[in-house]
């Protein structure tokens, strides 16, 4: 696996990024478990999530499937990097949040 290095914070990704965004809405728990262990045992270290994904499941529902996840397995934490997002929501005028 390719890997880049995240500006000056010594950290080293894969080019690829592993998207999390259908993991409970669409893909069951066990399922996004199979499918982190299947992109971290290919050199997928780099992974993507956000609060609001699986908002309709409830606020945070992937990040819960991520974390159990982390939780599993010891060493698990230390190899991925995770980003994550913000979601805030928006008011009825352009550019107004809540």
């Amino acid at each position: 696996m390719e890997t880049t290095h995240v500006g000056r914070l010594g950290l080293v990704v894969s080019r690829l990024c592993l998207g999390t965004m259908n993991f409970g809405p669409h893909t069951s728990e066990e399922d996004s478990h199979r499918i982190m262990d299947s992109a971290l045992a290919r050199g997928i270290n780099f992974f993507d999530t956000a609060n609001v994904y699986g908002r309709h499941l409830g606020v945070g529902t992937t990040e819960t499937i991520i974390g159990d996840w982390f939780a599993k397995g010891s060493t698990r934490r230390d190899k991925v990097v995770l980003a994550s997002k913000v979601y805030g929501q928006m008011g009825d005028w352009p550019n107004e949040s809540r």
